[in-house]
């Protein structure tokens, strides 16, 4: 009895949790100094090393223009270092290009579009487990990341095309699990921003990831060097760098 009474006490707690608090919240601040590609902002808790942004700057009537991304290179509990890079997400050549840099005083948002994330999962329990229990993302179900991969002839898709699936649809995080562990990374930088625990069966693991259409999945005589994914482990640990 007391071990039902502890569990359901755990199951309220992380309920609660859940609703109290978003996993993740967009940091706003201003840049501190800027020298060629790098740029310094105050640190907080809420900034972590890996995460991307923006910076934009304001016009006198208010509106504002992106002008570039912003990856945080590190932080020391007083400042963080910011490494700049062009944002090219909205790129038209048939328009000139914005010649304006980052300057001190110009606005950054970190943790950029971290409300919506692809997520890679071995299989249908463990994405039902992380869909239901991280409420607060909203999930780009994977038929649609496994389509844009099936009419491409990619089965293992590597950094590049995970960023331009991210481009598309407008997140800002990939969620991968594989051997009880899941890790949220940033789509610009592919480093990891957060891990978790959870149990998962990644023997039972469908490649190139869990999809209603993953069998459509598959590589094309005419492309050179698309070979179907063997290890599902393996091969995304390789991707993110993790042991």
């Amino acid at each position: 009895m007391k071990k039902v009474i502890l569990f359901l006490s755990l199951a309220i707690t992380f309920l609660f949790s859940a609703h109290d608090k978003p996993l993740f919240e967009e940091y706003k601040t201003t840049l501190i100094s800027v020298e060629k590609n790098r740029a310094t902002i105050k640190d907080s808790p809420s900034i972590m090393v890996g995460s991307s942004g923006i910076v934009t700057y304001i016009f006198d009537n208010q509106e504002s223009l992106i002008i570039s991304r912003a990856i945080v290179a590190s932080k020391n509990g007083t400042e963080a270092v910011l490494e700049l890079v062009p944002f090219d997400n909205l790129a038209q050549n048939n328009f000139p290009r914005m010649s304006m840099s980052p300057k001190a005083g110009d606005t950054v948002k970190l943790n950029y579009l971290y409300e919506r994330s692809l997520i890679v999962a071995p299989n249908y329990e463990t994405f039902k487990k992380i869909t239901d229990f991280f409420i607060d993302i909203e999930w780009i179900h994977p038929d649609i990341t496994a389509a844009f991969l099936a009419k491409r002839y990619i089965p293992n898709p590597d950094r590049k095309r995970f960023r331009e699936m991210c481009s598309i649809n407008m997140a800002g995080l990939i969620t991968f699990n594989m051997d009880n562990f899941g890790y949220f990374v940033d789509c610009v930088s592919f480093k990891v921003v957060k891990a978790f625990k959870i149990s998962a069966n990644s023997d039972l693991a469908v490649v190139p990831f869990y999809s209603r259409i993953s069998d459509n999945v598959r590589t094309s005589p005419l492309v050179i060097g698309n070979r179907e994914i063997i290890n599902y482990s393996e091969y995304y640990r390789h991707l993110l760098g993790v042991k």
